[in-house]
């Protein structure tokens, strides 16, 4: 499968002379410094014309977002005292061992369902090449279960590890190790494991050049199981998906793809909607299935901080032992969710928290154990990318 990726990308590959300008390669030992912007408000500056002669080409910033004179002192870009403090980058560096001193951008693409911010307090943010981690832990309180007895309390932990490289002139590789936990708690009529484990790689290829135009393909293999029995069909999900994007203004991107997710039923799950960006304070994706419109709130203690509201459909399937009689099953489960919070983003360091709320929560069986719904209930998660 990854070798017919790779030949792909290379009938789709661009001319290196037009992807990266002046002959510059993001592989080559040469690093372009960012400059210092222009003293500018951070709501008037996000949609000034970019330097042709920088686009496609990797930056560097150290340690977090370039700042400007209206929301910090420092006339040092990226320079903060406290992530430099000697206990505070060892203390980081701990949670990503593999991220260099510098964090290299791509400015030219964007992946319009992922984690990274597309904007800024200086305008719009390059992807971040290199090795990323998250983390984040998430809390839905008990709520009542409907088609069986009891009710049912959800611990989840999901953490990667990432690896963005350019491999060729407008293709870009994204390799992401997942290691996720799920812990239960009921419900009553129906003994399910006390918690689930997924180990998965997803492997993406993304492809770009100085036009309006660029996509992703990506294959995402999981295990999915309790380890509490040997690994069969049940205990493996095997997930694609295929996204394009075209950016017709700074203002205004399209995007459309599809999805395939193998749960107890094989989900067609369409990836489309708009991305507007009107200003460099707002940023609306307007997408399906996961939707999020941000909002800047300001740049602090050499921080972006942004204020965010959020949409987003799930669905999971983990292979489960089912006791009275023991029997192997899987079990999907889907809800939709909705959140407010709040993220804090240096550029290498980024947290945040939100709470929420979740509903139309259906548990699904793919053998004879009977399905169930569950109540509407509460959302709080909090995590950390570096």
């Amino acid at each position: 499968m990854l070798t017919s990726l790779v030949i792909v990308a290379s009938i789709l590959g661009t001319d290196p002379a037009i992807v990266f300008s002046d002959g510059y390669a993001p592989w080559a030992n040469s690093i372009v410094q960012v400059a210092p912007s222009k003293e500018a408000s951070p709501t008037s500056g996000y949609h000034s014309k970019i330097d042709d002669s920088s686009i496609s080409k990797p930056v560097v910033f150290r340690g977090q977002t370039v700042t400007d004179d209206i929301y910090a002192p420092s006339h040092q870009p990226g320079y903060n005292s406290f992530w430099e403090n000697p206990f505070v980058k060892e203390f980081m560096s701990g949670m990503n061992p593999f991220q260099d001193e510098e964090v290299h951008t791509l400015p030219n693409y964007y992946d319009p369902f992922g984690n990274q911010m597309g904007t800024g307090s200086q305008g719009s943010n390059g992807y971040r090449l290199g090795w990323v981690t998250y983390n984040d832990i998430t809390i839905l309180p008990t709520a009542p279960a409907f088609g069986t007895t009891g009710d049912m309390k959800i611990v989840e932990w999901n953490s990667n590890l990432k690896y963005s490289h350019v491999i060729s002139p407008g293709v870009l590789f994204n390799g992401t190790g997942w290691f996720s936990a799920r812990w239960w708690d009921g419900p009553g009529g129906i003994n399910l494991p006390a918690q689930v484990d997924q180990i998965s790689t997803d492997l993406e290829l993304g492809f770009f050049n100085d036009g309006p135009w660029s996509g992703q393909i990506a294959f995402h293999p999981q295990i999915v199981s309790t380890y509490e029995a040997r690994l069969d069909r049940n205990a493996f999900n095997f997930d694609g998906r295929v996204i394009a994007m075209y950016t017709a203004s700074p203002q205004w991107s399209f995007v459309g793809g599809v999805a395939l997710w193998d749960r107890v039923d094989l989900l067609v799950v369409p990836h489309t909607g708009v991305i507007w960006t009107p200003n460099d304070r707002w940023e609306f994706r307007l997408l399906y299935p996961r939707s999020r419109i941000s909002y800047f709130l300001g740049n602090y203690y050499d921080a972006d901080v942004w204020l965010y509201a959020q949409a987003e459909y799930t669905a999971e399937s983990w292979q489960t032992i089912i006791t009275d009689p023991t029997t192997s099953d899987r079990m999907q489960m889907t809800d939709d969710r909705l959140s407010l919070g709040v993220r804090w983003d240096t550029g290498r360091y980024s947290f945040f928290t939100e709470g929420g709320y979740v509903f139309n929560r259906h548990i699904k069986f793919a053998g004879s154990t009977p399905s169930f719904d569950l109540g509407d209930t509460a959302m709080l998660r909090t995590g950390v990318r570096y």
